[in-house]
């Protein structure tokens, strides 16, 4: 049989005499473009359209649907692959809201911040040398971590720690304060910032326990005639600050510290001991394992 020859392309047959193929995904919307092909006459060929035929499309579309959701959700690899894509979206929508609500509470308070009137004290600013001293022999005893808590304290009432803003009123940043002072004056304890906080939070607390207010200094409470409880706080011989610590923390709050300070430490060290036990007793089967 001889091959027929073609005068136009397989695209211009099927522009102008009838269907090729539907490129759509499902049953009924290749059904649907069945239907509306062009005729041969012009127009389309809605005549051929039977709705009994595109509700069994319908149907087979929602089975094959469910299906593949189900083969999906069954798949370890693909399900954890669709709940990465979920949270992924989720935090997409959340994270405006939450910036804008994370800015709001954090202007309301800055705003109450600088309601607060500035600290001061009648203790003169501590210089870089007394600063550096008081450092040095906090190991002493007792009443040098509190010395040198309150002197940080009282410095707190000469440095700048404002809020900086720019413009538009907005909050940008603030200003060095304590941290800044220490690595302008005092460079060598700097990395000990954190440390230095400690002893701060130390005379804040003491101060609590006493009900000492400004200008009052912390120093004061060292001062002969001194508190009978402050007396017998910086009479013993204990010279760890967490032991010291916790004491003022049970001066302060004897509720939250549900043993004597003494006794709460004994069982802490009680606590390291087996679990190094523990961990001795690991090592050792594990060894024993690979052998």
């Amino acid at each position: 049989m001889a091959r027929t020859r073609y005068s136009h392309s397989a695209y211009w047959y099927a522009k102008n005499y009838g269907y090729t193929r539907s490129d759509k995904a499902t049953l009924a919307e290749q059904y649907i473009d069945y239907c509306t092909r062009p005729s041969r006459g012009g127009g389309t060929c809605l005549h051929d359209f039977n709705p009994l035929i595109l509700g069994a499309y319908i149907m087979i579309d929602i089975g094959v649907a469910v299906k593949r959701g189900v083969d999906t959700l069954r798949d370890p690899a693909e399900r954890d692959r669709v709940r990465r894509e979920l949270m992924r979206d989720l935090r997409a929508v959340r994270r405006p809201l939450y910036y804008a609500h994370e800015t709001e509470r954090r202007r309301r308070m800055a705003a109450e911040r600088r309601k607060l009137k500035r600290r001061h004290t009648t203790a003169p600013a501590p210089t870089p040398e007394a600063l550096l001293a008081a450092w040095n022999e906090r190991k002493a005893s007792r009443e040098a971590m509190i010395r040198l808590g309150g002197m940080l304290h009282d410095l707190e009432c000469y440095v700048d720690n404002c809020l900086r803003f720019d413009e538009s009123g907005a909050v940008v940043g603030r200003n060095g304060g304590i941290r800044g002072w220490i690595r302008e004056n005092l460079p060598e304890l700097s990395p000990k910032y954190k440390t230095l906080m400690r002893y701060k939070a130390l005379a804040i607390r003491l101060r609590q326990a006493t009900d000492t207010r400004d200008p009052t200094p912390t120093s004061a409470l060292l001062d002969e005639p001194k508190r009978e409880f402050v007396a017998e706080l910086i009479s013993k011989d204990d010279r760890a600050f967490s032991h010291l610590f916790v004491d003022v923390e049970y001066l302060l709050s004897p509720e939250t510290v549900f043993l004597d300070p003494a006794k709460k430490i004994l069982r802490r060290r009680k606590a390291r001991k087996r679990a190094k036990k523990r961990v001795s007793a690991k090592r050792t089967t594990r060894k024993r394992m690979l052998r």
